[in-house]
């Protein structure tokens, strides 16, 4: 299996129409047409273990659920790991941050990797492609992230070559696009998913 291309595939299939004219349930959430670029970048993103964002990242926020996470890592209770490992965020209320950064205190040299990366936050687990980063209207890739620069390059190379091709169709039936969509809701489930079952 070619990943990017059925990547570009289904992100060409996806982007074809807009969820508000897919998805009647306005309960459904929605996606942007950048959001479905982040998460095509993010499923061919592959982790070179370079230690750039573990040594450069800062803050790493933290939410309840990471604390949590990180306190069953090491079999601690949650108070003791909210004290041992954490500070509030002074710019946003009821956020925490790790106290030790740059590097960030489970980063390993000696290993190029985390020494938590089963327990390790949301924040590290999106990056560096689903949170927030500069422009809503744009995918920020990381220069100093060689994973970064590459999947960029590679969804970037795969959704021309699919453009360029005469025999790929340019409408999609409805259903095909829904099925689209959903494939990339199921990846931002499975993400949450992951970190439920640490």
């Amino acid at each position: 299996m070619n990943l990017p291309r059925e990547v570009a595939i289904k992100l060409m299939e996806a982007t074809s129409l807009p969820d508000e004219e897919t998805f009647l349930n306005k309960a459904t959430p929605m996606n942007t047409l950048i959001d479905y670029y982040r998460i095509a970048c993010h499923i061919i993103f592959i982790c070179e273990r370079c230690g750039i964002c573990c040594t450069t990242s800062n803050p790493i926020w933290l939410s309840q659920e990471d604390i949590s996470r990180i306190a069953r890592h090491f079999r601690i209770p949650l108070n003791k790991a909210i004290k041992k490992f954490t500070i509030p965020d002074s710019d946003r209320p009821g956020v925490m941050k790790f106290k030790k950064i740059t590097p960030c205190k489970f980063y390993d040299p000696m290993k190029d990797g985390c020494k938590i990366y089963a327990a390790r936050p949301w924040s590290c687990r999106i990056f560096p492609f689903l949170g927030i980063y500069g422009s809503e209207d744009q995918i920020k890739v990381h220069e100093t992230c060689r994973g970064s620069v590459k999947a960029v390059r590679t969804l970037t190379d795969a959704v021309e070559e699919l453009r360029s091709n005469p025999e790929f169709p340019r409408t999609f039936d409805l259903e095909r696009v829904k099925k689209a969509k959903q494939y990339f809701k199921d990846v931002l489930i499975t993400i949450s998913e992951d970190i439920e079952k640490v």
